[in-house]
């Protein structure tokens, strides 16, 4: 079923782990063509919610209306084995996404720097996410689930990854990015998925600024204080 504004609807969403209730009758929708910053502290679900959305974990309740099977969900980084140097990372990548551009990923792989035969329990922090990311972007898909993509990256990339991600994905394609760097990478998102206690409230970047008169970080720290998000 394809849906022309959406690629995903997710309504009265729950779930609980370990008899703890993560996410509560969420409702929330992933526009296409649009980037989305997924923000809320440590233990609020965003991980949750986005293996949800990918499919890895299924809803205790509530539906999720999926209007597309190109879906891809960047793979922690911790997936490889010791013993995998890039070249392996890339095989694998290979073998489990059918939509998977190998020639895209050596050729972007090659301008990074990369040595091929680098073994990943070698590489910086942030060089690991930054081939993380790379292989994700390889992937032919309409949907990006991005969980803390960039934490260790080093700064100058930070800066232009809205120019990677906008020359390397497929034109129309979504992302969906939880992260806690919101003065890095909100100049980013075109809308915010807010989660606090089990609720989710969206807000339009263009909105928090002309309505409310603050940035994504702003806000998001005002009514977070104030436990008032609305």
């Amino acid at each position: 079923m394809r849906n022309d504004h959406f690629l995903m609807e997710l309504r009265g969403v729950s779930k609980s782990l370990h008899g703890n209730e993560i996410l509560s009758g969420l409702n929330a929708s992933i526009p296409r063509n649009r980037i989305i910053g997924l923000v809320g502290g440590n233990g609020q679900g965003k991980s949750t919610l986005l293996k949800l959305m990918a499919g890895i974990w299924k809803a205790d309740e509530g539906e999720i209306f999926r209007y597309t099977r190109r879906i891809s969900y960047l793979m922690p980084r911790d997936i490889f084995y010791n013993w995998m140097r890039v070249k392996d990372a890339v095989s694998f990548y290979s073998c489990h996404y059918q939509d998977f551009s190998a020639e895209k990923a050596w050729k972007l792989i090659e301008n990074a720097g990369y040595d091929p035969k680098s073994l990943l329990r070698r590489l910086s922090d942030g060089q690991r996410e930054r081939l993380m990311l790379t292989l994700a972007v390889c992937v032919e898909s309409e949907l990006y689930l991005l969980d803390e993509p960039m934490a260790g990256t080093d700064a100058a990339f930070k800066k232009d990854i809205r120019r990677f991600l906008m020359e390397h994905l497929p034109e129309g394609a979504s992302i969906v990015m939880a992260t806690h760097l919101l003065k890095d990478f909100e100049q980013l998102f075109d809308r915010v998925l807010f989660l606090d206690h089990g609720k989710i409230v969206q807000k339009d970047t263009e909105e928090l600024r002309e309505r409310w008169g603050m940035s994504v970080e702003q806000y998001y720290r005002e009514h977070r204080k104030s436990k008032s998000f609305h």
